[in-house]
């Protein structure tokens, strides 16, 4: 099991420290290490060290001292402040360097990262870099967390820890290098050394000062996550999980195994498809209400409320509010509730803080008010609701039906436009007749990252239909007439008449059509019964397809393997069923 838990650590940390989390550091590890007296690999190590105590016993400490939780991190700041000083004014460098100076590292690596001038050391300063660095949240660190958090530490979530912080330090081990190396075989460098350490420090305190106000957080907020595809693979797949559920444990009463078994079985499901995830876990140990009054009125997604004369559903919502993923995914949910909150919906905001300082209601609130929250937002300190729901991952949204019943669970950044598609489609249902605005979210974002920019899988019976662009009022079995929709992006329409069943669709007289929207190299239909497709394409072009009593796939595109764009009507005969649409 060690090897096991090493190695998912060190992944999960290699990866995040490749990620724009590593963005507000690395002006700082880059500056310091043109210092020749700061080893590359004792600020790295220093980073490491700090990190992994902070993360693990940061939040106990804080508790047994009775000190602010924002604490450790104004130490950190306050330390870079005296890092950056100390870079402008000599004298004061050597005093405070003097204590770490005497560390040993091995001669091969000591030739390799220490310069014949100076005896500094560096790793000081990587243990204030690790009081303020704050990567992207995922399954291991929330793991590690969590268990800083309740007290639940253990040797394996020792492990898990600094592995993880080993792992995301490799990368700033050798930017630090490549700085130091840089330094010395620069001629200029040579030459200006005194002035460049001063640079350095000016550079350090302005950096120092941007964290302590969070000014990397916009621009982070504003960068695309270049890791997004790795870190959904490494996330999700079965090792990392075996691993991370194995430091869980559960020792929880049947009924709570069994709720969080069917949880579990739709984490990793399509999250653009209604799913029975089973009934919604209880909200425990919930606290500091925000932006409801009193404080968390009529919040119940298991006994869910008429609200206007409407019938209400939910999204829970877990974040924290230094995490970029979860700030940028904030903007979404922010602006699904204020589209949809007078026909239904709540939204509840779950903050479980990631770290220490995130325990403290007045930097939430400040946080809620900062990045535009309007829903209710309440503080799960305990981590007792996290558990509850077993959730691993910040952001993660719950959204629960009318009933109770938790129908899409999504994981990460991503899945806007699905989630909304979904929201409508059980509004919908909890209210026959209601009249919804016009949807906000673009379809560019539902497909999951591995098969972002083609057609995601479409089905047509009513039991997992999402992608259709008719009135979501009329699409529901039985026997329609439908007007011509143009189909959204990457979606599809119905005209003519239809006779709409859970898994398949049938025409219920001449002249019904499937308007597609699509990008992709193959596009297939899986149809059943015998007669002829008549497909129209975007040139004008008319092909038929014939089709066997046999079930099964009839290609409508096939190019050479280059995606290609545009929009394909297809008429079906009586004799013809549909059930959904594929592509390649």
């Amino acid at each position: 099991m060690i090897p096991e838990i090493l190695l998912i650590g060190l992944i999960g940390g290699l990866v995040t420290g490749v990620s724009p989390c590593i963005l507000p550091v690395l002006p700082i590890v880059l500056a310091v290490s043109a210092d020749a007296k700061r080893k590359p690999l004792l600020v790295a190590l220093g980073i490491a060290i700090s990190f992994t105590a902070i993360t693990l016993l940061g939040t106990l400490a804080l508790s047994v001292l009775g000190l602010p939780s924002a604490t450790l991190r104004w130490v950190g700041v306050a330390l870079l402040v005296i890092v950056g000083l100390s870079m402008l004014f000599p004298a004061l460098g050597h005093l405070l360097e003097k204590p770490f100076a005497t560390i040993q590292v091995p001669s091969w690596i000591s030739s390799k990262t220490r310069g014949s001038a100076g005896k500094g050391s560096g790793f000081g300063i990587g243990l204030a870099l690790g009081a303020v660095y704050a990567p992207c949240a995922g399954p291991v660190l929330a793991a590690v967390t969590v268990a800083g958090a309740t007290g639940d530490i253990g040797w394996p979530t020792v492990i898990l820890a600094f592995s993880f912080a080993f792992g995301a330090c490799v990368p700033l081990f050798f930017f630090a290098l490549a700085g130091s190396a840089w330094s010395k075989r620069a001629q200029f460098a040579t030459d200006n050394r005194a002035r460049i350490s001063r640079v350095a420090g000016a550079l350090v305190l302005a950096l120092a000062l941007a964290i302590a106000t969070d000014v990397p957080a916009k621009l982070q907020r504003t960068l695309p996550d270049w890791t997004a595809s790795i870190q959904q693979k490494f996330n999700s797949s079965e090792d990392t999980q075996s691993v991370l559920n194995g430091l869980r444990g559960d020792s929880s009463e049947d009924g709570a195994q069994a709720a969080s078994a069917s949880l579990n079985a739709c984490r990793d499901e399509d999250p653009s498809r209604l799913l029975d995830c089973g009934d919604v876990p209880a909200f425990e140990g919930l606290t500091n209400w925000i932006n409801t009054t009193p404080a968390g009125s009529a919040i119940d997604p298991a006994h869910p409320e008429k609200r206007d004369g409407r019938q209400t559903i939910t999204l829970v919502d877990f974040w924290a509010y230094a995490c970029i993923n979860c700030q940028r995914a904030n903007e979404h949910v922010t602006k699904l509730y204020d589209r949809y909150r007078d026909y239904g919906l709540n939204v509840v905001g779950v903050h479980a803080p990631e770290y220490a300082f995130e325990h403290d209601a007045a930097n939430v609130a400040m946080a809620t008010n900062e990045q535009g929250i309007h829903y209710p937002v309440a503080q799960d300190n305990d981590f007792l609701t996290w558990n509850n729901f077993s959730n691993r991952y910040w952001p993660a949204h719950y959204l629960v039906d009318a009933h109770g019943r938790v129908r899409q669970i999504h994981e990460g950044e991503g899945a806007y436009a699905a989630t909304e598609r979904l929201v409508r489609q059980l509004l919908a249902d909890a209210n026959p007749g209601i009249e919804l605005p016009a949807p906000i979210e673009a379809n560019t974002d539902d497909a999951p990252i591995a098969t972002m920019g083609r057609n995601l899988e479409t089905y047509l019976g009513t039991d997992r239909a999402s992608l259709f662009s008719n009135p979501l009022s009329e699409y529901r079995a039985g026997v329609h007439d439908f007007a011509y929709v143009d189909p959204a992006e990457k979606g599809y329409s119905l005209e003519g008449p239809w006779e709409l069943r859970g898994q398949s669709i049938s025409p219920a007289g001449p002249g019904a059509k499937i308007h597609l929207n699509y990008h992709a190299a193959l596009v297939q239909i899986v149809a059943s019964g015998k007669g002829e497709l008549t497909v129209t394409g975007s040139d004008g072009k008319v092909t038929k397809f014939p089709a066997s009593e046999v079930p099964g796939t009839i290609d409508l595109v096939k190019t050479d393997g280059k995606p290609a764009s545009g929009n394909l009507t297809i008429e079906v005969p009586e004799s013809m069923s549909a059930y959904s649409l594929t592509f390649g």
